[in-house]
């Protein structure tokens, strides 16, 4: 009984049927058992995922959302940005709470909000644009609070 009868998941003909397409030419070299080599494999993947993947603009580029990176120095909070090629950052506005950063202006519309790790001071918040990254350096909160008095009126 020969190798492709006793298994017959491996003859192409069945795999081929079983993802309801024709599997690439060069796979198929005569004497050739699929498990032989799969480099082909890699390839083809690539090819239906590019397929299957949505486009912007038809364009061919990724729709993209903007990259966001938050860390802390031991004075401040900061958040870098990374917007794609078609976004103008002109058309942006940031808005900073204690806790919160809140971006408007987008092509796609929406806002973006970030959550910070820390409790900062909103009025000490500085944003600067730099080669498709918009930074966001922010305060921290001092954390040697003093108490203030409230005074109780009669």
């Amino acid at each position: 009984m020969s190798e492709s009868n006793r298994q017959p998941w491996l003859k192409w003909e069945n795999i081929e049927k079983f993802l309801g397409q024709k599997l690439p030419v060069n796979a198929k070299e005569k004497g050739q058992s699929l498990l032989d080599n799969m480099s082909w494999v890699e390839n083809y993947v690539q090819d239906v995922l590019k397929k299957s993947m949505p486009r912007l603009h038809g364009e061919g580029t990724l729709n993209e959302e903007p990259s966001i990176e938050v860390f802390e120095t031991h004075e401040h909070v900061i958040a870098q940005i990374k917007l794609s090629k078609e976004e103008d950052p002109r058309a942006l506005q940031v808005f900073v709470k204690s806790n919160l950063i809140k971006l408007t202006g987008f092509l796609k519309g929406g806002n973006k909000f970030i959550k910070l790790p820390v409790l900062v001071n909103p009025k000490t918040a500085r944003a600067s644009y730099k080669a498709r990254t918009l930074q966001i350096q922010i305060r921290k909160r001092d954390q040697k609070e003093s108490y203030h008095e409230a005074y109780i009126r009669f």
